[in-house]
């Protein structure tokens, strides 16, 4: 804040005030969307597209947070379109992979997994594994939900467990575990489901 208070309108404002956004999302929804708009507006008036993006980007991440899934939608399609405008492929994959996430949880399984396999592309393209891992996580979830697609929840557990270990993400290893583990267990494999819980 000290830092923000003194720094010029610039670029480096704008990541400043993106950073405190950020810190705000786990604390303070509102401060942290009021802070990512102040960075918004401000990227917006200097034409620092990929400032405005970011800013975007957590203030859809608080919405989400809120359930505010419409609000959340928009500010990430706008995101999303300025990431492409720069062509920025970290932005583009996180992107898709949020909007997926607001598929999945209104229900719209087919389309949350048409954003995922989406966001696939550009995280294979940057050889980015935690994306890449997310990706799967998150398909895996989809088909998880139907029991007739449970054999394709598996697979894709199956492809994020080995990159959630390399990236050594503790809450992907666990979720993903666990739902190996019931998938065996729903097929009546119960000690290879106890292997996964374990």
């Amino acid at each position: 804040k000290a830092v923000i208070a003194k720094a010029a309108d610039d670029s480096n404002k704008v990541e400043h005030l993106n950073s405190l956004s950020k810190l705000y999302l786990s604390s303070d929804l509102n401060e942290a969307i009021k802070i990512a708009t102040q960075a918004k507006d401000l990227a917006e008036k200097i034409d620092f597209k990929k400032g405005q993006a970011y800013a975007l980007k957590n203030i859809g991440l608080a919405y989400n947070t809120q359930g505010k899934y419409v609000e959340a939608l928009q500010q990430w399609q706008e995101s999303l379109k300025l990431f492409e405008l720069i062509d920025n492929q970290v932005g583009i994959a996180n992107m898709l992979n949020n909007i997926g996430v607001i598929y999945a949880n209104r229900g719209d399984d087919a389309r949350a997994i048409e954003y995922y396999l989406k966001s696939l592309k550009p995280a294979e393209e940057l050889k980015d594994t935690l994306r890449i891992a997310t990706a799967y996580l998150n398909i895996g979830a989809v088909y998880f939900n139907k029991t007739a697609t449970r054999d394709l929840a598996l697979e894709y557990f199956l492809k994020a467990l080995p990159l959630s270990i390399a990236t050594a993400d503790k809450d992907a290893i666990g979720t993903t575990t666990v739902n190996i583990g019931e998938i065996y267990f729903d097929k009546g494999d119960d000690s290879t489901a106890l292997v996964y819980f374990e």
